[in-house]
């Protein structure tokens, strides 16, 4: 069967601030020196594949692994504001140590029942998810029958991820682990997609760190 349209979501490689496990807004999103190297090893991967297009978050660190990953295929990189991360609200900047402490219900209620929860001051799971999934779907309308490749952050990933699969977002930390340089790849023949891969890091066992 042949594919027509396929979408590589990919998460924004390491920053320094994912060292210090805290959430981030957009002044936090520097890549690392682990960052650009786990950038450089995916560009790698995917430098066989077929993809036209390429898409980021407006943060830094998201545009910065975009910018590797497009370079191997002598493209530009489309910036997309609503495929930000996240708005974290009072949280932005907090670490999970100082929350845990600080904010002890607000925080078990991230954890144990996150798609209820709402980030003082800041967004929920479902309107992160409207607003990425409203991107994706316009762009895989202007890219159809294509390859294209997106970049964000985990919380959107998961978010896309669970509307795309139509798993609810009650369930989103038991779906596949997203962490950095995360690949992802959908594939569409009709209106359905099915997956040809989740949450993959493969390419970081090609050179140690």
């Amino acid at each position: 069967m042949q594919v027509r349209t396929r979408l590589y979501l990919v998460v924004c490689a390491q920053t320094e601030a994912d060292q210090e496990d805290v959430f981030q807004g957009p002044e936090h999103h520097r890549l690392s020196s682990e960052g650009m190297r786990q950038a450089r090893l995916l560009s790698r991967r995917l430098s066989g594949q077929r993809i036209e297009a390429f898409y980021s978050s407006p943060y830094e660190g998201a545009m910065a692994t975009a910018s590797a990953l497009a370079a191997g295929h002598r493209r530009g990189v489309l910036s997309i504001p609503e495929l930000r991360d996240m708005d974290y609200g009072d949280w932005t900047g907090k670490s999970v140590t100082d929350l845990r402490e600080v904010d002890p219900e607000e925080f078990t209620t991230w954890r144990f029942t996150p798609h209820r929860h709402r980030m003082p001051g800041g967004e929920t799971l479902k309107e992160v998810q409207s607003r990425v999934v409203s991107a994706l779907e316009q762009i895989l309308s202007a890219e159809q029958d294509q390859g294209v490749c997106a970049v964000t952050h985990t919380i959107p990933v998961k978010t896309a991820l669970c509307h795309f699969l139509n798993q609810d977002l009650s369930i989103i930390w038991h779906t596949e682990p997203q962490e950095s340089t995360a690949l992802n790849i959908l594939e569409w023949e009709g209106d359905q997609p099915t997956v040809a891969l989740l949450g993959s890091r493969e390419h970081l066992e090609a050179e140690p760190a």
